[in-house]
């Protein structure tokens, strides 16, 4: 996580104790989790609290988000990926970026969100 201290540093900011929480979370999480239920897992810090941090995070690309059902959800951006959802049960899988936006003119610093989605393996079979 030091590369992430050193982000915040950088940008002025300060690592303080419900930045550094919310770090070690999202660091234990294996998919992406909303505001919500990371409030649920880190107690000590109130809700509000969680949104205005995943808020600088997302500001700074610490975070990659996810947009589903119109409610964001959050993970370290270690590097650029994305996930798809299954469409029946929830199921989560990260999937590689290979997107390359070296080429667009006209711009600078570009990122982009996108959400796949799907049936999973278990769900596809309960269809047939």
């Amino acid at each position: 996580m030091k590369n992430i201290h050193d982000i915040l540093m950088a940008a002025g900011y300060k690592i303080t104790v419900p930045r550094e929480l919310i770090l070690n979370k999202l660091s234990k999480e294996h998919k992406p989790i909303s505001a919500r239920s990371l409030h649920k897992k880190v107690k000590d810090i109130n809700l509000a609290s969680i949104y205005r941090t995943l808020n600088l995070f997302e500001e700074l690309h610490i975070v990659n988000i996810e947009l589903v059902n119109k409610e964001k959800f959050y993970c370290l951006a270690n590097e650029p990926h994305h996930h798809i959802i299954c469409q029946k049960c929830g199921h989560m899988e990260e999937i590689a970026c290979t997107h390359s936006f070296n080429n667009i003119k006209n711009f600078s610093n570009i990122h982009h969100q996108l959400t796949l989605s799907g049936l999973c393996d278990k769900c596809n079979k309960r269809n047939k």
